[in-house]
């Protein structure tokens, strides 16, 4: 009956009566039952493609299972996902065939350029959850004479290989490059999990329902799909004019600005939004942990605004000198910038949001002067420490709170960054994060990258800009003001 195929017997491995099926082109997932003592298999002697025998790893593998899995996955606690269970015993099951019985799961399981095509697929069209399932699933061992312990064999370090050689890649954007590096370290650590174990004591399934349930929570946060414009670099628009940007006939936006004032505010701006971008990028791929992150609770303050600050900000600044005009009322800057035309400044207003937190430093003059240049202005300040952040609105319509309310909360940590930028995202344009972008939740994982990540599409989502301190605000905060 099974002349000419390759038929595993898992009899000899329990003892006991296997129903052993071939799979087919409608059922090609090969799979164990324990419970029912059912086996799926390919029953194939090589490749048709490439000539290597494929299927007699699989078959291994699968006995694999039948000597050492339970009959089944057994009920699920605490949200663990029934996919992470599966490739966390993958990861056991492939460690104990090499470790315990040499039957190392040494070649490839299916051709080598179908797996190298599947993870370039998998770099752009992927989520990151998968991409860690898919390394996770592909560990197994090879056998390395004179060493003590097994080694990981040539398909997973392949894996691995093929996944970081997107660092290299122009196409690929930064973000996409620190979310595969994450991916990969992340599956990295997890494989450590199941494979470290103390001497003379092998992993048990246990150890596998053990780090799924902690697997299980980063897959969830990191569950959706990417998309287009976050996996590739933007292509360079032919002729350097920016569609967003309209000019009319006289050289002049539409908003009354000058051509050559509106593309060097313009660029202020994308100089800044993309500095911020980088620079929670490079936290990402550097400086956070493979744990998931988790922000503290906010509470939102709106304390007495006693201060009255609209006697001083009637000398705010109302105009501004340009290289363009009818009145030249700043002579003396001729020789200088040629800046000698006086031109009305249009100011918006917005909202800034300052990290207090003890790694920033501000008082009372630096809120005045930054109403002095933006009157209609809302400023908040956050912190915090333990579980919790507070958020306190600071600064509003020419009104502010006192210099001692600010210095008694201020300082401590951080906590809730990412509530915080949610809050800002909700108030008026211009918005402006005063940070240096050392964001911090609370527990373990206080840098996850999961936190780092949500700061960068909520800042990316709402056109926030980032300013280190207060110098910098003094210094970008008028001119931010009167774009758009």
């Amino acid at each position: 009956m099974y002349q000419g195929k390759a038929y595993p017997y898992p009899e000899i491995v329990t003892g006991d009566e296997w129903h052993v099926l071939e799979t087919t082109e409608q059922d090609s997932q090969p799979r164990t039952d324990n419970l029912n003592k059912q086996m799926y298999v390919p029953m194939d002697r090589e490749c048709d493609d490439c000539g290597v025998n494929h299927s007699r790893m699989i078959r291994r593998h699968e006995l694999g299972h039948a000597k050492w899995s339970p009959k089944t996955m057994g009920k699920l606690m605490r949200g663990t996902r029934a996919d992470c269970i599966h490739a966390l015993e993958e990861v056991r099951i492939n460690y104990l065939l090499g470790l315990t019985a040499q039957l190392h799961v040494d070649e490839f399981i299916q051709c080598k350029d179908l797996v190298e095509r599947r993870i370039f697929t998998m770099i752009e069209k992927a989520s990151i959850a998968d991409i860690i399932l898919y390394i996770i699933a592909s560990y197994s061992t090879e056998t390395v004479p004179g060493a003590k312990y097994v080694n990981d064999s040539e398909q997973y370090k392949f894996t691995i290989d093929r996944f970081n050689s997107v660092q290299g890649d122009e196409r690929i954007s930064d973000l996409r490059k620190a979310e595969i590096s994450f991916a990969v370290s992340t599956a990295r650590r997890f494989v450590r999990f199941i494979t470290n174990h103390r001497y003379n004591q092998l992993p048990a399934y246990r150890k596998v329902q053990k780090y799924a349930e902690k697997l299980s929570k980063i897959i969830n946060e990191f569950i959706d799909k990417p998309k287009e414009e976050d996996v590739f670099k933007p292509k360079p628009q032919a002729g350097g004019q920016s569609q967003n940007n309209p000019e009319n006939e006289d050289g002049e936006s539409e908003d009354g600005e000058s051509e050559d004032t509106s593309n060097e505010l313009t660029d202020t701006v994308k100089k800044l939004e993309q500095r911020m971008r980088q620079n929670l990028i490079e936290d990402m791929a550097y400086h956070s942990s493979n744990g998931v992150g988790q922000w503290g609770n906010m509470e939102i303050h709106q304390p007495p605004l006693t201060v009255n600050l609209q006697g001083r900000l009637k000398n705010s600044r109302q105009y501004r000198a340009a290289d363009f005009g009818y009145n030249p009322k700043y002579i003396n800057r001729y020789c200088i910038d040629k800046k000698i035309f006086k031109q009305k400044q249009n100011v918006k207003g917005g909202t800034i949001l300052i990290d207090a937190s003890g790694s920033m430093c501000f008082d009372g003059k630096d809120i005045l002067d930054i109403m002095q240049l933006l009157p209609a202005v809302n400023i908040a300040m956050y912190n915090g420490w333990g579980n919790t952040g507070h958020l306190h609105v600071i600064a509003k319509n020419g009104m502010r709170v006192s210099e001692k309310y600010m210095h008694e909360n201020s300082g401590a940590g951080n906590v809730v960054d990412g509530p915080a930028l949610q809050w800002l995202a909700s108030m008026p344009a211009r918005r402006i994060w005063v940070s240096d972008m050392k964001v911090f939740g609370i527990g373990r994982h206080s840098n996850g990258f999961n936190l780092l990540r949500e700061c960068y599409d909520i800042c990316t989502k709402n056109k926030i800009i980032n300013l280190r301190d207060m110098e910098e605000v003094k210094e970008h905060a008028l001119k931010l003001n009167t774009v758009l």
